[in-house]
């Protein structure tokens, strides 16, 4: 079948080798709470149907009603062979609820909630050349503390957002975030990392569709974040009439530490309020002038798929 989703869910941070692991997946419910303490995730699942991720069960996409609270997933994995070397993550773009995660029946991990990405992390279970089998356990049962939606076309419960394989360095990005300084011609990177760096390492910035100097930045032996500001000269604004996105290959290694690579973009735009030209009504601004905003609610809720 064709992958549903097929695109990067975050193409603002993407690197170079993931995997997709949208479509059929083997399933079953587990109404009885049975599952663990029968080991299905050692043995297989008893008599599984397909389901297509990442639409929640329940939903007419998923192709598997709803008739329980708990739900196991099995796939099998196999690492690419240009990945070796690397660390290798399992990321869950969003699973309601509590996800429990095993590589050929060893666990990986647990997560709580249902609404935020989450990841763990393979390297150390993976075995090159060899298919891998992947299980997840997700119990969406009611809990007193959990956030729940007042309206929609049905129960998300399970994978609803891209599950994905990533290949990345020896310290990874956590997170990159570019903020645009239009005044000042300048924009604010801030870069976080997985673990603390154990040795001095170098962060790299390359513009790919614009005339700017490469950027390199230290990293501290013991930091895992840095704050640094880049220069912007001759600035092309982002506007409604012209949404340039400034293109950036990020990358962050060091002497035997294997560089982590990802893409990302930003725009240069300046959000404020001013007056409207000849009152005094308070109008939001891009870029200095008045837009006016006509809004309407998109809830992005599907019949077919519910949240996705």
């Amino acid at each position: 079948m064709t992958i549903p989703l097929a695109e990067h869910p975050r193409p603002d941070f993407q690197r170079e080798q993931w995997q997709n692991l949208n479509g059929l997946w083997e399933f079953q419910l587990d109404a009885k709470d049975e599952g663990e303490a029968r080991e299905w995730f050692r043995g297989g699942l008893p008599a599984p149907r397909p389901i297509v991720v990442p639409f929640p069960w329940g939903s007419p996409l998923s192709g598997v009603p709803d008739s329980a609270d708990i739900g196991w997933y099995a796939r099998t994995v196999e690492l690419p062979a240009g990945w070796r070397g690397r660390r290798v993550f399992l990321v869950i773009g969003a699973a309601d609820w509590r996800t429990t995660a095993w590589l050929d029946g060893r666990k990986l991990g647990l997560h709580d909630g249902g609404y935020v990405p989450f990841e763990f992390e393979l390297t150390t279970y993976l075995k090159a050349g060899q298919k891998q089998r992947l299980v997840l356990r997700v119990d969406d049962a009611p809990r007193a503390f959990k956030l729940e939606g007042k309206q929609g076309y049905g129960n998300a419960r399970g994978i609803w957002q891209t599950p994905y394989l990533e290949a990345r360095g020896a310290v990874p990005f956590r997170a990159l975030h570019f903020s645009p300084d239009v005044d000042r011609r300048r924009v604010v990177v801030e870069a976080r990392f997985l673990e603390k760096a154990s040795r001095e390492l170098t962060l790299t910035l390359h513009f790919k569709n614009a005339e700017l100097p490469t950027v390199t930045w230290r990293v501290p032996k013991g930091a895992d974040q840095v704050t640094f500001d880049v220069p912007m000269t001759h600035v092309r604004l982002w506007s409604l009439e012209d949404p340039f996105l400034y293109e950036v290959g990020a990358s962050v290694g060091g002497p035997g530490v294997g560089e982590d690579r990802l893409q990302s973009y930003f725009g240069m735009r300046k959000i404020s309020v001013v007056d409207l030209p000849g009152t005094r009504y308070r109008y939001v601004a891009l870029n200095g002038a008045p837009v006016y905003l006509q809004l309407a609610l998109d809830q992005a809720f599907h019949p077919e798929g519910f949240y996705t």
